[in-house]
């Protein structure tokens, strides 16, 4: 190697001049390499000429008795002249063959080593990168595939892969979204005939309802005796009855097929004041005192204001349906931080700790003390879903005093730009 002498070389030098120097006469030390030690001793042990230290010349000559053997860094050679011997002594290492690199660089073993290690780890992160890329696009169709099928999206091709067990997994993949698909199917179609045989029932239910309600008016306007009338009481009585569980499927029906919203950008005062007007309406019609507080600021909301009234609504009909008779109901409309909230209260009984965790469910009716027989648990259900679709929300707490409960529905405010 360029710059680099083999470990060997200083041996093979020696090997080579071997026969120069065991004849050379007069003995001549140029034949033996700078960086190699000698002694040459007559046959009597006398010194005749060395390089060496006194220290190394007894190392040399412990040599010639036996007494230290060459070890692979440390060499000894012995060249037999006519009148003596000669002893060198050399490493058995490689070397730069620029002094000053030998001077100032690592050693060559400790720098091929080093080469070596990185060599090593070079390869081993080349293979592992290869490798990872080559799994990485091995596993890009099953990834592909779970998240469709997390999307719900099943109209989609499974890709394949080169590895036997991962085709073993997308078709795995294959089977688990062909089942899926056909249980989808089969439950959208149910949901959409279900939701068609209600709107039917409810549609159909109607006119009799009206017939049997309209006639049972009639009979009131006869002459009736008591028995009589208490029955014609008892047909108008569930007639409506009856008619308001056909409204209550609807109410659930619709909004389980429609989210779309008719959204206007409109000044909170606005709102605040129609929202107002519909809560006046339906107190006087069911003659319930109400205790009003507006306190909204300048800013814009956007807004279906027909199913913003329909939540209030509800929430207006629960909070008259549980206040006590003669007591009033509340409505606070403020703005917060970055919600306008729309606050209705009542001086009722109050949320249990159930009803603050599943009031606001479909059907869900709660504590005894919190539903009459004409509510059908639908009120706060309705509200929430239209605060949800208003990216809002609905919070139900109780009064601080206990007596009475408070439903706050709350939608995003805009900016007034």
């Amino acid at each position: 190697m360029n710059g680099i002498v083999p470990a060997d070389a200083t041996e093979q030098f020696i090997l080579r001049n071997k026969a120069k120097i065991a004849q050379a006469e007069p003995f001549d030390p140029t034949l033996i390499p700078e960086n190699v030690g000698y002694v040459y001793l007559a046959d009597d042990g006398r010194l005749l000429a060395s390089n060496m230290s006194a220290v190394e010349r007894k190392k040399a000559m412990a040599f010639l008795r036996g007494q230290v053997m060459s070890t692979s860094s440390s060499a000894y050679m012995e060249i037999e002249r006519r009148e003596g011997v000669v002893v060198a002594h050399y490493t058995l290492k490689p070397r730069y063959s620029n002094p000053w690199m030998e001077a100032h660089f690592p050693p060559v073993n400790y720098l091929f080593s080093a080469l070596m290690v990185s060599l090593c780890f070079i390869s081993a992160m080349t293979i592992t990168l290869i490798w990872a890329r080559r799994l990485t696009k091995q596993l890009m169709p099953m990834i592909e595939a779970s998240e469709e099928i997390a999307k719900q999206n099943l109209d989609f091709e499974i890709g394949t892969s080169t590895i036997k067990e991962f085709n073993g997994v997308l078709n795995a993949f294959e089977k688990m979204k062909i089942a899926l698909s056909r249980s989808l199917r089969e439950k959208w179609t149910e949901e959409a005939n279900r939701k068609n045989q209600i709107s039917s029932l409810a549609h159909d239910l109607k006119t009799p309802v009206a017939i049997i309600h309209g006639n049972a008016e009639l009979l009131k306007e006869t002459k009736l005796s008591d028995e009589q009338r208490s029955y014609v009481d008892f047909i108008a009585k569930n007639s409506t009855r009856i008619s308001t569980y056909a409204h209550a499927l609807m109410e659930v029906n619709q909004f389980g097929v429609s989210e779309e919203l008719d959204l206007k950008r409109l000044h909170i005062s606005v709102v605040a004041e129609k929202i107002a007007a519909l809560a006046r309406e339906i107190a006087n019609t069911y003659r319930c005192p109400i205790e009003e507080s507006l306190d909204v600021g300048n800013s814009y909301v956007s807004v279906d204001l027909k199913q913003l009234e329909r939540g209030v609504q509800n929430l207006l009909m629960n909070a008259i349906h549980y206040a006590p008779e003669a007591s009033a109901v509340e409505l606070l409309i403020s703005t917060g931080e970055n919600t306008l909230e729309m606050t209705v209260g009542d001086y009722g009984p109050g949320f249990s700790d159930e009803d603050l965790k599943r009031a606001s469910e479909p059907f869900y009716r709660g504590d005894k003390s919190r539903h009459s027989s004409t509510h059908y648990g639908l009120g706060l259900y309705t509200a929430k879903t239209v605060a949800e679709l208003h990216h809002g929300s609905l919070r139900l707490t109780n009064r601080s005093s206990g007596q009475g409960a408070m439903v706050t529905l709350m939608l995003p405010l805009e900016n007034n730009a």
